[in-house]
């Protein structure tokens, strides 16, 4: 099933639209369109016109158009979003005394509409309960069709029958499904739902399945996927296919089930349901089991396990998100809305005042390190000034300016080591994202094992030693994987220790390419994890066939973490001024120049002010608010490739387009 394309006419007729009240009707249409059928671009136009409701300040379109952007974020899995929206929007409704026709999207019948408002918003709340283990779906399924009924509005009598029949069958009264079911399907066709009577058939359909009336349940089944498709109901028509990949298995009909798992998985990729976490939809995971079941009924098992790998990796990543999701919604209710708000301004006056606190900390060691140097100078001087006349005084005052100056130097060691320390703590989730990765692969090769070990020793009982040296063979192979992966982990960990360790300065040949790619990775994931709304575009260009050089590794590792951290702090600051418009690019390239190797990190965005442009390599000179940077690493960076291995350290930018800093390591053949 390919993705349904927007109509021409509807696209051109938004383009073309430049009142306000024109986009929001387009905008409306093309929501319908991709209501069931892409998630993503349905909320983005439900978005949309949500903003423009509540730039005309018309409260009641902004509390149905909110409720549209909670339908979608239910079915993205966005609970505690949707909980956020529909809360607010029911007592926007509760509170609008709006009951005529509305002037940019108008319902049939005057003074209907606050009723219709109410009527979804109670829907979309019992559907959020229900999808999140709630008993009380019931209650407001039932008041949003009662108030359907009040306004005498066909479609959402339809979605509260719908909604109702469902209900009731997860709660095993099948003949109370039944009954919404077919009150369902009479204000379907009365009012012309004809996108809601292909869900309302596959319920039917199901119903007739637990009555054991298999051919009627077929009947409906087949209904609903031919409707289904006519009207881009694109959810029903992939929880049908599932239903009848469930049939079919149980019937033990390998090619039926092979059919329909088949067109079934481009189905979901179309509807956009591949991160999808709602109870009662398919998602990516469950469709690549699907097949895998398909294949191994028909015996190619290669293509089972294929599929099987998938469907494991599909489900790792989805039940860990599901839970912190399910618990965040959880968290989250109603009658802790004003609390929490008030717990958010506590946290903000107290991230203030602990910014205040650095500000006046870190003007305090700029005292007393210039206390220090101008106490130095001072005896000095009046050292130079006695030498003459009192050599015993000034031998005494040398010694004090020889302590001063060994407490300057280990203020300033002590400074060094804390921005190291705030490096590696940065750091810290980038290092157990990466190191996930691979004990997830760890974890599922071995449960696989233990199956295949099952199988192999049945095998042998059986004396079928072909098959179990077959089973064997996919064991060591297995392994194989397992192994490769342990030991991509315990370079993680190496990688993390050699991080953490204070440098001894000794060189040792290092794979420059392996280094600048496991800091741009540690950096970006280290970087999610203090804002998780940051995303930004890698680039890394490699030079192919880079020689090993002589380098401390952990020195130069610092470096290149230092300025891809920066790189991600400026492409961030410019997306808050910018917005929605502009994509964040960080690239990494080495070369080779011969006699030198050569390291650049590029970004894309604020770039270095031509007025500081000559300070940024000195000690504690920093552009970032206070509080937020030390004003080292620039500093240490220069003295670790110039002092340290005779390099390099050059910067070229643009204020407000880029910044480029090349990093220069000499090495002899």
């Amino acid at each position: 099933m390919a993705q349904p394309l927007l109509p021409d006419s509807l696209r051109y007729a938004f383009q073309q639209a430049t009142a306000d009240s024109v986009k929001f009707k387009v905008s409306r249409a093309i929501y319908t369109f991709y209501e069931e059928t892409n998630r993503d671009s349905a909320l983005h136009y439900a978005s949309f016109r949500y903003e423009l409701s509540k730039k005309y300040k018309r409260r009641l379109e902004e509390a149905y158009t909110q409720g549209q952007v909670a339908y979608q974020q239910i079915y993205l899995g966005r609970f505690s979003e949707a909980l956020t929206n529909l809360t607010e929007a029911i007592q926007i409704a509760t509170d609008s005394k709006e009951t005529d026709t509305w002037e940019l999207t108008p319902f049939p019948g005057p003074g209907k509409n606050r009723l219709i408002t109410l009527s979804m918003l109670n829907h979309m709340y019992g559907h959020l309960k229900l999808q999140t283990g709630s008993t009380e779906s019931l209650h407001y399924f039932k008041e949003g069709r009662r108030i359907g009924l009040e306004a005498g509005n066909d479609f959402r009598v339809t979605v509260g029958d719908m909604v109702l029949a469902t209900n009731y069958l997860l709660l095993n009264q099948p003949d109370s499904a039944l009954l919404y079911a077919r009150e369902g399907e009479r204000y379907s066709k009365q009012g012309g739902v004809n996108k809601y009577l292909a869900y309302i058939w596959s319920v039917m359909g199901d119903i007739y399945r637990g009555k054991g009336n298999d051919s009627l349940a077929l009947y409906y089944y087949h209904q609903s996927l031919q409707i289904g498709n006519a009207t881009g109901n694109f959810t029903s028509v992939a929880g049908t296919y599932e239903k009848l990949i469930t049939y079919y298995t149980e019937k033990n009909q390998a090619d039926s089930v092979l059919y329909y798992a088949s067109i079934n998985l481009p189905a979901i990729k179309s509807l956009g349901a591949v991160t999808s976490f709602v109870a009662s939809e398919v998602n990516l995971g469950k469709a690549y089991q699907q097949l895998a079941t398909a294949y191994s009924m028909k015996g190619e098992v290669d293509s089972s396990n294929k599929y099987l790998q998938l469907a494991l990796t599909v489900k790792d990543s989805l039940t860990g998100e599901k839970q912190r999701r399910l618990a965040a919604f959880q968290r989250l209710t109603l009658d802790e809305q004003v609390r929490l708000q008030n717990e958010e301004k506590e946290r903000i006056a107290a991230g203030n005042k602990r910014r205040l606190y650095l500000l006046m900390a870190g003007i305090a060691v700029a005292l007393i390190i210039i206390g220090l140097i101008y106490r130095n100078n001072r005896q000095k001087q009046r050292a130079y000034e006695q030498l003459q006349r009192q050599k015993e005084e000034t031998d005494q005052q040398r010694e004090k300016a020889d302590a001063a100056l060994v407490e300057l130097k280990s203020t300033q060691s002590q400074l060094i080591q804390s921005e190291k320390m705030a490096s590696l703590g940065e750091l810290t989730a980038g290092i157990a994202h990466e190191i996930q990765n691979p004990l997830n692969f760890v974890n599922n090769f071995s449960e696989v094992n233990t199956e295949l070990i099952d199988e192999m020793k049945e095998e042998f009982i059986k004396g079928n030693t072909t098959e179990a040296v077959q089973l064997a063979e996919d064991i060591k192979q297995n392994n194989e994987k397992i192994s490769f992966h342990g030991k991509r982990a315990d370079s993680i960990v190496k990688g993390m220790l050699q991080h953490s360790r204070n440098s001894s300065g000794q060189k040792e040949l290092t794979d420059i390419n392996n280094l600048a790619d496991e800091c741009l990775r540690l950096s970006y994931h280290g970087f999610r994890a203090k804002d998780h709304s940051f995303n930004s575009k890698t680039e890394t260009h490699f030079e192919e066939g880079l020689p090993h050089i002589q380098v401390a590794p952990q020195d130069i590792g610092r470096v290149l973490l230092n300025l891809i951290t920066n790189s991600f702090y400026s492409v961030a600051q410019k997306r808050k001024l910018v917005g929605e418009g502009y994509e964040p690019m960080i690239e990494v390239t080495t070369k080779n120049l011969g006699n030198a190797i050569e390291i650049r990190v590029r970004d894309n965005g604020n770039g270095v002010p031509q007025k500081v442009l000559d300070k940024i390599f000195q000690p504690f000179f920093t552009t970032k608010p206070t509080g937020e940077g030390t004003g080292l690493g620039l500093s240490m960076s220069y003295d670790i490739i110039t002092k340290g291995h005779g390099g390099q350290l050059v910067v070229d930018t643009k204020e407000g387009a880029y910044a480029e800093f090349s990093i220069t390591l000499p090495f002899k053949h």
